[in-house]
């Protein structure tokens, strides 16, 4: 229960999860770009999967921002003041992604760019994007644990993961099916006039003023407040433990099912309707399953769900039809949503209302530069032992993620059966 002292103001759930919801189909927009879309291009055009798997460099922005977000969580929180600054610093954020992709689309039209031989100058592009969108999203980690309050964080994180998913539809199927009929140009103007049109519902928000105790402190946010905290020590291992098995195999999705037959249009429908609607129904049924079981507990039963599929996966890797495949990518990507929604929860009610943005910020770099190391892993692992074996290796370490978070999950219930009985016994 929160002190009413230090219980700062929100906006209203009407107001917030719209808001929310546009702001992560944004912030991945930019990531399925450079994860999904690219590997399948590369792999399209003849690279090799090792190749392909380089592309995970590309979230070394996401992985590495910590070391500033101290510095955007103190223009955000400025210390001894009531106001808070979280959407000034996402809308322009936003709105530079947009320029930066319009500039390289229009480029691209105007023959300055050509992808077969200034393939540089688009990734440099691309990774600026990236840059920006891995900073802006430090404020809007900040605002999402903010405006929340605990009740509301189940159907909070699936407007966040479902918003994710959508961008992932957006920057991975949606771009790849506009690139493979119109050219790469026009699939960069059309991710740059979408992004433009989602920080539509942060425009008209006006953000509360901070509570007057949390503000008198004078909290100066910085990384070692955060690394000292016990809670964020096993949030940061859990979390870690989680993502692993997916982050070996994201990025050899596409890849995998061109290399079963599919054309890169199939690949991009693939990405764009079953992700999709896969992705927003388990996002959907991570917010029932962290309302029936709150905390690291969800954790864990989306975790066997993972296990489960990726065993299959590793199983079928070989002999399984298309058809069959689609339909075990199709279970993944809503376990996915499901695991996502269930970690989002439970790592948000660790951050500490003094510098949120920080916190969570801390947890996705972790995350993201996992995903560079498991990405450049994952293409290697898949170019010289094969599919089966990845994805098989991927079911394994999520039996031992379950394991770990199982035992926090009890620890946690344990915790709360404790004090539950040391209140009735007063």
């Amino acid at each position: 229960m929160s002190n009413p002292s230090t219980a700062s103001p929100r906006l209203s759930a009407r107001q917030v999860l719209p808001a929310i919801a546009g702001i992560y189909i944004s912030q991945t927009v930019i990531t399925a770009m450079t994860t999904q879309a690219l590997p399948s291009l590369l792999r399209d055009a003849g690279a090799s999967l090792e190749v392909a798997g380089l592309t995970a460099l590309l979230w070394i922005p996401w992985g590495i921002r910590f070391l500033w977000a101290p510095a955007v969580e103190r223009w955000r929180l400025p210390a001894g003041r009531l106001e808070r600054r979280s959407r000034t610093l996402v809308l322009a954020g936003q709105w530079l992604i947009a320029a930066i992709l319009l500039g390289l689309g229009l480029a691209g039209l105007g023959g300055y760019f050509f992808l077969d031989g200034h393939a540089g100058w688009i990734l440099g592009g691309l990774l600026l994007a990236a840059l920006v969108a891995a900073t802006s999203d430090v404020a809007s980690d900040g605002f999402t644990v903010d405006q929340l309050a605990s009740r509301q964080r189940g159907w909070g994180n699936v407007a966040q993961v479902g918003g994710s998913y959508v961008g992932a539809m957006l920057g991975a199927g949606g771009f790849l099916l506009v690139a493979g009929r119109f050219g790469w140009p026009w699939a960069l103007l059309a991710a740059s006039l979408a992004i433009v049109l989602l920080s539509v519902p942060m425009l008209p928000l006006r953000e509360p003023p901070r509570a007057r105790a949390l503000a008198a402190q004078g909290h100066r946010p910085g990384l070692l407040h955060a690394l000292r905290r016990p809670q964020v020590q096993i949030g940061l291992t859990l979390l870690l433990l989680s993502s692993l098995g997916v982050r070996l195999t994201l990025g050899m999705f596409g890849p995998f099912m061109l290399d079963r037959g599919m054309s890169l249009e199939q690949v991009g429908w693939l990405f764009g309707s079953l992700h999709i609607v896969a992705g927003l129904t388990g996002a959907v049924l991570g917010g029932v399953l962290v309302r029936a079981a709150p905390g690291w507990r969800a954790v864990w039963i989306a975790l066997a769900l993972k296990a489960a599929v990726f065993a299959l996966l590793s199983v079928a890797a070989a002999p399984a039809s298309l058809a069959g495949l689609t339909v075990l990518l199709g279970l993944l990507f809503a376990v996915l949503g499901c695991l996502w929604v269930a970690l989002y929860s439970a790592l948000m009610g660790i951050a500490s209302p003094l510098q949120a943005g920080v916190d969570f910020t801390i947890f996705q770099s972790a995350d993201a530069l996992l995903a560079v190391a498991c990405g450049v892993a994952g293409g290697w692992l898949a170019q010289h032992l094969g599919y089966a074996f990845c994805f098989g290796l991927a079911a394994g370490l999520t039996l031992i993620a379950l394991l770990a978070v199982r035992r926090q999950a009890g620890a946690e219930r344990l915790s709360s059966s404790t004090q539950v009985e040391a209140t009735h016994g007063r």
